[in-house]
């Protein structure tokens, strides 16, 4: 079993995004004051996974929903420290094709598989992220023992 910390950077009293877009106002200090102590605790603790909300937290980047802003994941990274995988909810949710304005938005793998290579061919993802990423999900299945050698 491992230990995924949802949804970073929190909550609120945001609408639902299955259903639409949602926009968070609170200033950061709210957000410090109370949102990311769950999160901090759970990194301390451990934690291997965060999923990151698909709510536009306005005070960190009211352009992007969480999930897809560069902002929200450096928090993460370089303010909270954190280290491990980093997932979003599924990208098929009403908040992210209300966002991208309905262009082609699937969960099927084999789809996110070949767009994640054109992003790479396109220089939209750099190759050495993607090996990054792909280092951490190994370095998480070894610790909960699904991979040995």
């Amino acid at each position: 079993i491992g230990m995924v910390l949802k949804h970073f950077p929190g909550y609120g009293g945001s609408a639902d995004t299955h259903t639409g877009q949602a926009l968070d106002p609170r200033p950061l200090s709210d957000f410090e004051k109370n949102d990311l102590l769950p999160f901090e605790a759970g990194i301390d603790a451990g934690a291997q996974a965060v999923l990151v909300s698909h709510n536009i937290v306005a005070c960190l980047d009211a352009d992007y929903p969480a999930s897809l802003s560069p902002a929200v994941h450096a928090l993460l990274r370089d303010r909270l420290g954190f280290d491990g995988v980093i997932m979003t909810d599924d990208l098929a949710l009403q908040a992210v094709t209300d966002f991208t304005r309905n262009k082609k938005i699937s969960s099927d793998f084999v789809t996110q598989y070949h767009a994640v290579l054109d992003a790479v061919k396109n220089g939209t993802l750099r190759k050495n992220d993607i090996e990054q990423a792909a280092q951490r999900v190994i370095l998480w299945k070894i610790q909960l023992g699904l991979i040995s050698f």
